[in-house]
């Protein structure tokens, strides 16, 4: 990408140099409302011109993605919201709770201690030899 972009900027520069090169005519240049006149050459006026279009092209792309440059501001606060929350809870999570009084822990916390056990190991928590799963039955073509 890097040699593509180099490219096209030696044309385009070759491209001008052409232009001044075979432009030198002096022309003059009046704009309506305002009484003064401008003698210049060819080439400047056509590269002025260029410049401009440039400068007026950039212009419309940047005021075109104010919303996206929004929208991206508020996404950046968003996540940064999100990041600073996210440390407080690994705080609150690495305190230690307070020891029960009988040494146990309550039983609301013991049921969710049940819970959380049966989610994480499903075979130590339930009664009784498990079979191990099935396969599913093979078509007659295999």
């Amino acid at each position: 990408m890097k040699i593509l972009s180099r490219t096209l900027f030696v044309l385009f520069v070759l491209l001008g140099v052409l232009i001044a090169v075979s432009n030198t005519q002096l022309v003059q240049l009046t704009l309506w409302p305002l009484p003064h006149v401008v003698v210049m050459p060819v080439y400047l006026l056509v590269v002025g011109l260029l410049l401009l279009g440039v400068l007026v092209g950039l212009g419309m792309g940047w005021w075109a993605a104010r919303h996206h440059r929004r929208r991206a501001r508020e996404a950046g606060g968003e996540a940064a919201r999100l990041d600073r929350e996210v440390q407080r809870l690994r705080q609150a999570a690495t305190v230690p709770p307070p020891p029960a009084a009988g040494g146990s822990p309550a039983p609301r916390d013991q049921k969710a201690i049940e819970r959380q056990s049966a989610l994480v190991a499903p075979e130590l928590s339930s009664s009784g030899p498990r079979s191990p799963p099935r396969s599913p039955p093979r078509s007659p073509l295999s």
